[in-house]
């Protein structure tokens, strides 16, 4: 099997959010997945979606993109927004962090928490040209070589 891609974008509003997890189900479809990995995914993909509809743009006007890599041994999903961005000091401290179960953050979310649990590799960088945020998110459906 070669590598897939399916890209999607969608406007930085919360009523769109369904639109990734649907999505990720189509491609889910073809792959390996059972119903409870498949549904902690799903909540991957919403939380950072959900974080770049919360917190990339001050007017909520900007998009939101999606990009799901299917391969042999894993699948990836991107999201990309376009927004303000964080700094590199908050990205560093919300990977370094050590989960603490039942612990509140101090800003009230545990998206990144929540999805570091749920997939093998979390990256969090700001965009290409400096601008937005970047979560590369990637699940191994098998053993990594």
């Amino acid at each position: 099997m070669s590598e897939a891609v399916i890209r999607l974008s969608f406007p930085a509003k919360a009523d769109y959010l369904l639109l990734a997890r649907l999505a990720l189900g189509g491609v889910a479809r073809d792959l390996s997945i059972g119903p409870e990995l498949l549904a902690d995914l799903r909540l991957a993909v919403t939380e950072a979606c959900g974080n770049a509809v919360r917190h990339a743009y001050d007017d909520g006007d900007g998009s939101v993109e999606v990009a799901f890599v299917v391969n042999e041994d894993r699948l990836e999903m991107i999201v990309r927004d376009s927004g303000a961005g964080l700094e590199l000091p908050v990205i560093e401290s919300l990977l370094d962090a050590e989960p603490k179960p039942f612990a509140e953050p101090a800003d009230g979310g545990m998206g990144i928490a929540i999805i570091r649990v749920i997939v093998d590799e979390l990256e969090v960088r700001s965009g290409e040209d400096g601008r937005g945020t970047v979560v590369h998110m990637t699940k191994y459906l098998s053993e990594p070589f």
